[in-house]
This record gives structure tokens, C-alpha cells and sequence, in this order.
């Protein structure tokens, strides 16, 4: 039934705000709200009239709450293995058991989160000559993202992307990520985050980013 998954997912976070600890979720959790998401997308194209109907709204409702959910998922979970690491390098207790519920994909990021740290480490307190292996045109990407502000630092080598509903035509475009787009009105597309604010602000793109 449509909106079972989307509450499955709100109560999954749900359950992760009120343990404060790494939990178990579902290995394909990721990937279903991918599927989902498609699924979705193919219900608002086979609407009649979808940009002007009360069905085509409720479709883009529901997209955008279950990708902002999907979101605060990750960085929910993102935030919490953060600290699991923090606590192993600083030789503090931590819940192995707890750490046995990163997905394969979070586990390969909690190695490289302690090998940077551990890195950095030996780097300034123990005076060892460059262990990360960090050159200058490595520092000048660093230094221009911090420049540049919070979301550019959290994301410094891909350009981040935004869900939009197109309102209405344009001619096909190249993103800032060289890949050239052809939408249409109607659409619902997913835009490197820079080309979507433009596309916003000309009234072209609505963007997908709703309360829950």
C-alpha cells in the first residue's frame, strides 16, 4: 500500500533517535527506497495530467519525504559512526556489537575515517613526515572547500545533487558535472545542487525538499 514504506522508514529513524546508538537496519534499506523512488516516478508518469492534478502532488509528496528521510537516515547513522571511531582511536570503550551493524559500505568508511585519523595523529603529535600522503594541489581542493562554506567541506569531490520537478521546458543544458540534460516539464530529475538553485530561482525547477 502506498505510504507503508515511507512509514517504515520514518519509524526506522524513529527507533534511531530514541536508542542514541547504531542499530540494526535492513542490509537493503538504501536500495529499496531507490526502488521505491523509481516506482514512484513511473506512477507520476502515467498519470493523465500529473503537474496540475491532486495525484501528481501527493507523487511528489511522497518522493520527497522519502528521499529527506532516506537522508537524515544517513546522517543520522553517518554522525553516530563517527563517534564509534573517535572512541576506538582514542583507546576509550566502545560496543563492538554495536559496530557489527555497519552495513559494508559504513564499515569501509569507519576504516578510512581511523586510518585519517591515526594519520593526522602522527602527523602532529608525534612530528612523522606526512603518513596520510596529503600533496599541495590535495591541500590548495581543501582549502578552497572550506572557502566555499559547510556543504562544499562535507562533500569536497563530488558536487552534491537535488531532486527538482520541472515546470516547465528548457532547452537541453550542461551541469556542472559535464553531463549535458535534457528535461521537459513534468520531469522529475535529479541535478547537481548548483544548476537546480538556478533552475529554482527562474521559477523553471521546483525543488523536492518538504516536511515530513
Amino acid at each position: 500500500m502506498a505510504g507503508d514504506f515511507l512509514e517504515k522508514l520514518r519509524q526506522t529513524l524513529l527507533d534511531m533517535h530514541h536508542t542514541g546508538r547504531l542499530s540494526y537496519i535492513e542490509p537493503a534499506l538504501y536500495e529499496n527506497a531507490r526502488d521505491y523512488i523509481e516506482r514512484l516516478k513511473v506512477d507520476y508518469y502515467g498519470l493523465e495530467n500529473p503537474l496540475d492534478s491532486r495525484a501528481g502532488s501527493l507523487v511528489i509528496e511522497e518522493i520527497g519525504s522519502v528521499t529527506d528521510t532516506v537522508q537524515e537516515i544517513f546522517s543520522l547513522r553517518t554522525r553516530q559512526i563517527l563517534d564509534l571511531a573517535f572512541q576506538q582511536v582514542e583507546g576509550q570503550y566502545f560496543d563492538k556489537e554495536e559496530a557489527r551493524k555497519m552495513l559494508p559500505a559504513e564499515r569501509a568508511m569507519y576504516a578510512q575515517i581511523i586510518d585519517a585519523i591515526d594519520g593526522c595523529r602522527a602527523t602532529l603529535v608525534h612530528g612523522e613526515e606526512d603518513p596520510l600522503g596529503i600533496r599541495a594541489t590535495d591541500m590548495d581542493s581543501i582549502d578552497e572547500a572550506i572557502d566555499a562554506g559547510p556543504e562544499v567541506v562535507a562533500t569536497p569531490v563530488t558536487s552534491p545533487y537535488a531532486l527538482v520537478h520541472i515546470k516547465s521546458g528548457i532547452e537541453p543544458f550542461m551541469g556542472v558535472d559535464g553531463r549535458t540534460y535534457a528535461v521537459e516539464r513534468g520531469d522529475i530529475v535529479t541535478l547537481p545542487e548548483s544548476n537546480a538553485d538556478v533552475l529554482c530561482e527562474r521559477g523553471i525547477a521546483l525543488s523536492i525538499r518538504l516536511n515530513k
